[in-house]
């Protein structure tokens, strides 16, 4: 795996892939530690709502955050990346990561309640 990255082009908005290739969702940002004297490490990939919100802005992030009722934000660990490139491969299968989360709520609680979505 690459050493450095840039991240807006290589990681945000890029597609999720589990380990056996199936789609899960985009990267909406990304976490990274800032350590005294060295780079920025990325610590996670950041999916779901909340920080697709934070990008369009601090305002919409933070009406986002409070109307929410369950944790929208999943975190993928930087060690579950197995590969990036077109796509960002995991190391996991896909309900091991928790990607697919907000997708999985939103269909519960919304897409299953407007007839005829079946």
């Amino acid at each position: 795996m690459k050493t450095r990255l840039l991240l807006m082009r290589e990681l945000v908005d890029n597609q999720l892939l589990d380990s056996q290739g199936e789609r899960l969702t985009k990267v909406a940002g990304v976490e990274a530690e800032l350590r005294e004297g060295s780079r920025p490490v990325v610590r996670a990939l950041l999916v779901g709502p909340e920080p697709l919100a934070r990008r369009i802005g601090p305002r919409i992030g933070q009406m986002a955050a409070r109307i929410k009722r369950v944790k929208k934000e999943i975190r993928i660990p930087w060690e579950d990346i197995k590969d990036i490139g077109v796509d960002i491969q995991l190391k996991v299968l896909a309900y091991r990561s928790d990607a697919t989360r907000a997708e999985d709520w939103v269909r519960e609680k919304i897409i299953c309640r407007i007839p005829g979505s079946g």
